[in-house]
């Protein structure tokens, strides 16, 4: 197993969009119920990648605004799903983690390898905390953050989309700046 992230960009932009949207395409049915861009509009899951990618090239221009990191899962060199922070920045207080890996990579943990991938990533961008949002019957989810050492925060409710979901947060270290 050889698990790695790959950042979007606007360079690979169409391939990387068509790996994702075939993806999402084949795993629709296990997907919609916890992502909007899970549904049937393609233009959404365009949408989704060119505004983030967009949007973080934005951010670091005009330094330190929040942006939603996008990452591919690699596994072997095959996609095996994507991972992404959402509300990311330099120094953050926290980034929201949402994550989704293929039928063909679940339970194999190429979600974990791809959570520790995005710890460094968040620690080397010295963001605080990640949290997570899961379903509260998204089993395997809840399983990947306990494994992952995350801590239930909150349970709550979700009027807007009727369902009770759990708020799952992990505290990263402090990245040592020496001056």
């Amino acid at each position: 197993m050889n698990v790695k992230i790959e950042s979007f960009s606007l360079r690979h932009l169409i391939p990387q969009f068509r790996e994702f949207n075939s993806a999402t395409r084949e795993n629709r049915k296990r997907l919609k119920p916890y992502f909007w861009w899970a549904r049937d509009n393609g233009m959404a899951r365009f949408q989704i990648v060119l505004c983030g990618v967009l949007a973080e090239k934005i951010a670091h221009a005009f330094h330190d605004l929040p942006y939603n990191k996008k990452f591919i899962i690699r596994n072997d060199g095959k996609f095996a799903g994507m991972i992404g922070l959402d509300g990311a920045c330099q120094n953050a207080d926290r980034a929201e983690l949402w994550i989704f890996v293929t039928r063909e990579y679940a339970g194999q943990n190429v979600a974990s390898h791809a959570i520790k991938l995005v710890e460094e990533y968040a620690t080397q961008q010295s963001i605080k905390k990640i949290c997570a949002r899961v379903s509260y019957g998204n089993w395997p989810s809840r399983g990947i953050l306990q494994k992952n050492d995350y801590t239930i925060y909150k349970t709550h409710l979700n009027h807007w989309r009727g369902i009770v979901e759990q708020f799952w947060c992990k505290t990263l270290p402090i990245k040592n700046i020496e001056k």
